[in-house]
């Protein structure tokens, strides 16, 4: 039985939710949502070399710890769309599919980069 494979091509993007941030700039002035932002990209750097330590550990408990943990951080400054590629992979790990962890995981840190990676470079990724 001959079987084809395909050769994806990803092409994921990261946006900040702009009401999330002019929400947090209104309520707590610019200063303040700059540095919660600063800091929230910093601590979501952090997670992701623990999601790769965890993943590459076979350590399912620990990776789903650590993707939740991700989820609020995500949802606080605006990345809506690595939050719920985030509660996706949680999915996966309940449900211990090990093909769907590993796509869904690989897609949750390619946006999430992403999203680090241009907001260090000063990039706009609000809708």
């Amino acid at each position: 039985m001959v079987e084809q494979i395909s050769i994806l091509h990803p092409r994921d993007t990261a946006y900040f939710d702009e009401d999330t941030l002019n929400a947090l700039s209104r309520d707590l002035g610019s200063s303040v949502a700059e540095n919660i932002l600063c800091r929230a990209l910093e601590d979501m750097a952090e997670r992701f070399l623990q999601i790769r330590d965890d993943y590459g550990d076979g350590n399912l408990l620990g990776l789903r710890k650590s993707v939740h943990a991700l989820i609020p951080i995500a949802e606080q400054i605006g990345l809506l769309g690595l939050a719920r590629v985030g509660r996706d992979v949680l999915i996966c790990i309940d449900q211990g599919d090990a093909v769907a962890i590993a796509a869904t995981l690989c897609r949750m840190l390619r946006c999430g980069e992403m999203a680090i990676s241009c907001a260090e470079i000063g990039m706009d990724l609000s809708l």
